[in-house]
């Protein structure tokens, strides 16, 4: 297969890339930044999704059968102008309009496009009663909310599609929260917070990057013009999650804080990072995210698996602390 992946730099597409790889797939990946891995230079150009006519030569030229849109302008809560995450709106039109360029120089060439899209298209802790059951309460899932209306609005596509909500995401070269989630246990700066077993969804990022490969497979009846939330089929306990990568990491053991203790914490990490403090450990909304429960209906995307998943939670540890130590413990 030819695939392009936007956003191939980044952690999702980093795993991504090493999957289809695996799978001797031709790959390009577009993305404005270099990959982490220096094996996946030669499948990467740089092109920021805002320029459209650098992407429009890099899509036609290439010539790909499936597009994984992956590239996203992320950020914290804090940043409350939708403006900003500009690149999560009009870089979905910027694709759209390229791949329309695409089929008209080669006609149904491009079988199928996965957008990415986000969980935060709604609040933490609201699951959605059906898809466009819209509830952001950032400026980061407005934009993700429009980037979705931009796909699901646009008329007579020329081309297959399906979007995709990654559930909270961690593994090998993942960024925040989870790599400081990772940081604390082994230092033994991480606390149980209250009772500390909060039942959620969450994603190991291999386990993803095979669930986005089988929609690229799958039969048109079951992924064209869906929507599914991608993670790992069963919700675990964050209580257990932590003691399992602490034990992995050969790590002090962990204590626990009471919540009114953590509350007061939080407020005076609110008031740190106001004052500039980027990498506060504690925040109002990092507790809430802690200590919401969220479980989403993971049986669709299950469903377009067979059932399947390659990783349990236990190697899933175990390669993420391989991971891990490789890259912070040199």
């Amino acid at each position: 297969m030819r695939i392009i992946v936007t956003g191939g730099s980044g952690f999702v597409g980093t795993n991504f890339v090493d999957y289809a790889l695996i799978k001797k797939d031709k790959i390009l990946n577009i993305d404005i930044k270099p990959p982490f891995k220096k094996d996946h230079y030669e499948y990467w150009k740089e092109c920021n999704i805002m320029n459209y006519k650098e992407l429009e030569r890099l899509v036609v030229d290439f010539k790909p059968e499936y597009i994984v849109h992956l590239a996203a302008k992320t950020g914290a809560h804090a940043i409350t102008d939708i403006n900003e995450f500009a690149p999560n709106i009009d870089g979905v039109i910027n694709l759209i309009n390229a791949l329309i360029k695409l089929n008209e120089a080669y006609p149904e060439n491009l079988k199928r496009v996965i957008f990415t899209s986000s969980l935060l298209v709604c609040k933490m802790g609201y699951i959605p009663k059906y898809d466009t059951d819209y509830m952001p309460s950032t400026a980061y899932g407005m934009s993700k909310v429009e980037g979705e209306k931009i796909v699901r609005n646009w008329k007579n596509l020329p081309f297959e599609w399906t979007i995709i909500r990654p559930i909270s995401v961690w593994g090998p070269w993942m960024g925040e929260p989870y790599l400081n989630f990772f940081k604390a246990i082994e230092k033994g700066l991480y606390f149980h917070i209250g009772r500390g077993h909060y039942r959620r969804s969450m994603g190991y990022v291999e386990n993803i990057a095979y669930q986005i490969y089988s929609i690229l497979l799958a039969p048109s009846e079951k992924v064209h013009e869906k929507t599914f939330y991608v993670g790992d089929p069963e919700p675990t306990d964050l209580y257990t999650f932590a003691e399992m990568v602490r034990e992995k990491l050969n790590a002090p053991k962990i204590r626990k804080m009471p919540l009114w203790a953590a509350k007061s914490l939080a407020k005076t990490g609110d008031l740190l990072k106001f004052l500039g403090w980027k990498n506060v450990p504690l925040t109002s909304f990092r507790l809430n995210n802690i200590t919401t429960e969220y479980v989403f209906d993971l049986s669709p995307i299950m469903d377009i698996c067979n059932g399947y998943v390659p990783y349990n939670w236990e190697v899933a540890i175990e390669r993420t602390v391989e991971w891990y130590k490789s890259t912070y413990r040199k």
